[in-house]
């Protein structure tokens, strides 16, 4: 198993970790008061805010990838609660993508801390975007969904898949 880093820019990395720091104290925050409004409205506002901050660091911390592994039968995704499996006998292509800023987003985050969610674009349609660095996006397009990923050392990444597809085909 050969594996890839995939990290933010150096710009961006103090601020993924005041982004989640903010969102827990927030939240915790915003639960705790519950218990010192008396109002009953108060107090049901306050806990629905800190509960969709306390949801908002979960659904990052379940999306955004921790590393990205070729192994023999595919690419591996891995998340923190979860990994994403690409088997290489589905995967059509792979290429170096710079196109992002471009397309469309639908669901998820569009610049700040990455690319991460679904995506959509002209040529290949809607994807799933995993892209912490955009100077290292990788594109693959597969039989059923396409993906954008991003990760160190994207050349010999690419290599490396090639090599494995043509050696399945």
């Amino acid at each position: 198993m050969i594996i890839f880093k995939t990290d933010f820019q150096p710009t961006m990395k103090c601020w993924s970790w005041a982004l989640k720091l903010g969102l827990v104290v927030i939240g915790i925050i915003l639960i705790l008061k519950t218990f010192a409004v008396q109002s009953l409205i108060e107090q049901i506002a306050s806990f629905l805010l800190g509960s969709t901050f306390i949801g908002i660091y979960i659904y990052i911390l379940s999306v955004i990838p921790s590393f990205i592994a070729i192994d023999e039968k595919g690419i591996i995704i891995k998340r923190t609660f979860d990994k994403k499996y690409i088997p290489y006998s589905i995967i059509k292509d792979v290429f170096i993508y710079n196109e992002v800023q471009s397309d469309i987003r639908y669901f998820g985050s569009n610049g700040f801390l990455g690319y991460i969610g679904i995506m959509g674009s002209t040529i290949y349609g809607k994807y799933h975007s995993y892209v912490k660095n955009p100077k290292q996006q990788v594109f693959i397009v597969t039989q059923k969904k396409n993906y954008l990923l991003s990760c160190e050392n994207r050349k010999q990444f690419i290599e490396e898949i090639l090599k494995k597809i043509s050696a399945i085909k």
